[in-house]
C-alpha cells in the first residue's frame, strides 16, 4: 500500500529507476522507517497465487488455513481451516473449498494448475505442529504454476516463540 513493490523490472536501468520509486514511495508514506536495504527478486508467473497460514490458536491448537492468495487475500473471505497437521488428502478437499480456486482446475479453459503440488505444499507447512518452537508461519502468494511445474513460495514469514513464550 505504501509503494514498496516495483514489478516488471527488466535491466539495469530500470532497476535503478524502480529502487528511486519504491524509496520515494515509502519515504512519502512512512516517514518513521529506516529503509537500508532493498530485496530484489526474480519475478515468478503462474496460474494462480494463494495464502497458506498456520499458527497455533489459543482454543483450538495448531491450525492451518488456505486462501486466495496475493491482494486477492485482502479482498475474499473464503477461507478454508483444519486442525493441523493435514494430509494431502485433506489438503485437496480443502483447495475444493475455495471458490476462487476452481480457476486452478482448467476453469473455462484456462491451463490446469499443479493442485497436486498446492496439496502437498498445505500439507508439509501443516507439520509445524509438531514443531513446539513455531507459533505461526505464512506463505503469501505461494504461485501455484502449469501442473507439473509445481508451486513457488514468493514472501513467507515465520514467527517462533521465545523461551515458549511468544
Amino acid at each position: 500500500d505504501a509503494g514498496g513493490v516495483k514489478l516488471g523490472i527488466a535491466d539495469a536501468a530500470t532497476l535503478k529507476d524502480g529502487i528511486a520509486t519504491v524509496l520515494a514511495n515509502v519515504r512519502r508514506a512512512r516517514p518513521d522507517i529506516v529503509i537500508d536495504r532493498v530485496l530484489v527478486q526474480s519475478m515468478a508467473a503462474g496460474i494462480g497465487e494463494v495464502l497458506v497460514g498456520f499458527r497455533r490458536d489459543a482454543d483450538a491448537g495448531p491450525i492451518i488455513m488456505l486462501a486466495s492468495g496475493g491482494i486477492m487475500a485482502e479482498l475474499s473471505e473464503a477461507r478454508s481451516l483444519r486442525l493441523a497437521p493435514v494430509d494431502e488428502v485433506e489438503a485437496l478437499e480443502m483447495i475444493g473449498e475455495i471458490p476462487a480456486l476452481k480457476a486452478l482446475s482448467g476453469y473455462r479453459g484456462k491451463p490446469m494448475g499443479d493442485i497436486e503440488a498446492l496439496a502437498k505444499a498445505v500439507a508439509a507447512l501443516s507439520r509445524l505442529a509438531g514443531e513446539p518452537d513455531v507459533f505461526e508461519a505464512e506463505i503469501n502468494p505461494l504461485i501455484v504454476r502449469k501442473a507439473g511445474d509445481g508451486v513457488v513460495a514468493v514472501d513467507a514469514l515465520m514467527r517462533v516463540m521465545e523461551d515458549n513464550v511468544d
